[in-house]
Parts: C-alpha cells; sequence; structure tokens
C-alpha cells in the first residue's frame, strides 16, 4: 500500500472513496436540513423547521419585510426591521406561507461585498506563500513515483 507501485490506481481509488463518502454525506445532510427552496412547493411539511441562510443578498424591501432570490423564484420574508436594498444577510427562519418565512433572527453584514473577496485573496496567497517556503522540500520525479521527499 506504501509504495511507489501502482500509485496511479491508488490514488484513483483514494479520490473514488472520498467521492463517495461526500455523497453520502450530501444525502444525508439534505434529508436532515432540507434546501430552503423546498418552501415553495410543500412549506406544510416544513412549517417547523427551522432554515439558516447565510450571506443572502436583499433584492426588494418593504415596510413588512424583504425577498430573496433563490434558484426557483423569489422567497419573501416577514421581519419587523428589513435591511436596505442591496445589502447581505444571513438569518433564521420559518415558513408561515408559500414562498413566505418569518425572521426569527437576523444579522446584516456591513462591508460583505468587499470583506468575501479579500478573504479569498489573503487565502490564497497565504496558500501560495506556505507552497513557496517549502518547495525545496519537495521533488517530483514521475519515474521514481509522485511526490518525494529529499531526505
Amino acid at each position: 500500500m506504501f509504495s511507489d507501485r501502482l500509485w496511479l490506481l491508488k490514488a484513483a481509488a483514494a479520490v473514488g472513496l472520498l467521492s463517495l463518502v461526500c455523497t453520502l454525506s450530501h444525502q444525508d445532510i439534505t434529508v436532515r436540513f432540507p434546501p430552503v427552496e423546498r418552501v415553495a412547493l410543500s412549506w406544510e411539511a416544513l412549517r417547523d423547521h427551522t432554515f439558516h441562510l447565510t450571506g443572502q443578498r436583499v433584492f426588494a424591501a418593504d415596510a413588512q419585510g424583504f425577498q430573496i432570490g433563490t434558484q426557483v423564484g423569489p422567497l419573501r420574508l416577514l421581519t419587523d426591521t428589513p435591511p436596505p436594498v442591496g445589502s447581505y444577510v444571513t438569518f433564521n427562519a420559518r415558513p408561515v406561507g408559500p414562498r413566505t418565512l418569518q425572521i426569527l433572527a437576523m444579522d446584516v453584514h456591513s462591508g460583505y461585498t468587499w470583506k468575501r473577496p479579500l478573504n479569498y485573496v489573503i487565502s490564497i496567497l497565504t496558500v501560495l506563500g506556505y507552497f513557496w517556503l517549502v518547495r525545496r522540500r519537495f521533488s517530483w520525479a514521475p519515474e521514481q513515483g509522485f511526490i518525494r521527499g529529499k531526505y
């Protein structure tokens, strides 16, 4: 198992097993935590379920609530303090009607449009910096195996 013989087959098996674990986990999570789009189809069955959504953009707002976009069209969220149009929100909500949810808790994210991309840039630069620091520790000679240490 730890030799370089058939390394490509071993790597393919590892990727296949990882994808199987991810698929089974996704199916289990979807059953436990259904997507919010199901509120548009059968909200009565989900009446006791609390949905948690993060980083949702507000497309429309009025005195009673606001709307967010989903894959099946807009969803209406009822709240006493609707956020301004264009802002990003994270919330917990329960279905109260077709395509309608009642907000239980909500956070409005200020600076979301520049903070999130900045987070990605810093993360990528950190990984690239790490790879640059350890570049001499590893070498790649395909005839000797996939990745081998120098020592």
